[in-house]
């Protein structure tokens, strides 16, 4: 589900780890500096602001700890170059950084980061696509900047898809739980974060932020209520760990509704898709690949 922290449950919530007495006090001086309040707005398709603060999340064992931005965007002027990789060839790139956190990045893409993370935090940047599966680590928060999306974690595995081109940015959690902020909202009245749990997926461009869930019926069955169909395929990826390639302009406007069964085979629901919406739908290595017209 999609959480969010209100003031009844902060004040309420106790840490399975607390805190120094000297980081605690850190902490809360820069909180209480930076930040003022804000109306929590219930829809989740509403502009977003930046929101300059630090803001400390205690869940469980999960640390969520957000950097304060010196500027408007979230570009790769927030992160300290030390490399920056980019992948003009077909195939995705493994990359495997400073902190045993690893990187497919795809074709197409770019990912720049520092040749060795600080004490302090992880941080990179990303133009394009990229699957990160974190490492780890209490003291030092992942984060990514992609367009004007900050997703901010402590080990997870998670798909980022943003393209300079549409100006577009989409995340898909795989495994973990992540935070993400949408910033250059033109509202300074709708300051809000999303926290997604495995199966979700966010979707934001200049005109909009829509969160959608995937959730289990009580048979198991996963319940799509009129999604889209790359948000479909995003999470049918996600349920069978298969890739599942598709030009999402070619998909049109067209959405799904309907529950699938994990017991059903992956290309018997492929192909019913296909089929109901007149796509070609073909086999490559192991991965499935969607396209306007061709065989099934």
């Amino acid at each position: 589900m999609i959480t969010n922290f209100g003031e009844e449950e902060w004040e309420n919530f106790q840490p399975d780890q607390p805190l120094s007495p000297e980081i605690s006090g850190k902490l809360w001086g820069n909180i209480t500096k930076n930040t003022t309040p804000a109306e929590v707005h219930p829809s989740y398709f509403r502009w977003l602001a930046v929101a300059a603060s630090l803001l400390l999340v205690l869940g469980g064992s999960w640390l969520f700890v957000l950097n304060k931005q010196k500027t408007s965007s979230l570009g790769a002027g927030t992160v300290a170059i030390g490399k920056n990789i980019v992948n003009n060839t077909p195939q995705k790139k493994a990359l495997t950084l400073s902190d045993g956190s690893t990187v497919e990045l795809s074709p197409n893409s770019t990912l720049s980061y520092p040749e060795n993370f600080s004490a302090a935090k992880r941080e990179v940047n990303l133009k394009g696509e990229a699957t990160f599966d974190v490492a780890k680590d209490v003291a030092r928060p992942f984060s990514v900047s992609s367009n004007s999306v900050l997703i901010t974690v402590l080990g997870t595995r998670f798909t980022v898809r943003s393209y300079e081109a549409n100006k577009a940015t989409k995340v898909i959690l795989h495994e973990g739980k992540i935070m993400v902020k949408i910033a250059n909202s033109a509202s300074q009245n709708n300051k809000k974060e999303y926290y997604l749990t495995p199966g979700d997926v966010i979707s934001s461009d200049s005109l909009s932020t829509r969160v959608l869930h995937l959730e289990k019926d009580k048979e198991g069955c996963y319940a799509f209520n009129n999604f889209p169909l790359d948000v479909v395929f995003d999470q049918l990826q996600m349920i069978y760990d298969t890739k599942i390639i598709y030009d999402k302009a070619a998909l049109g406007n067209r959405s799904f509704i309907g529950k699938i069964d994990k017991k059903d085979s992956l290309p018997h629901i492929l192909k019913s898709i296909a089929l109901l919406n007149n796509f070609g739908l073909h086999k490559e290595g192991d991965s499935f690949i969607i396209s306007a017209a061709g065989p099934y």
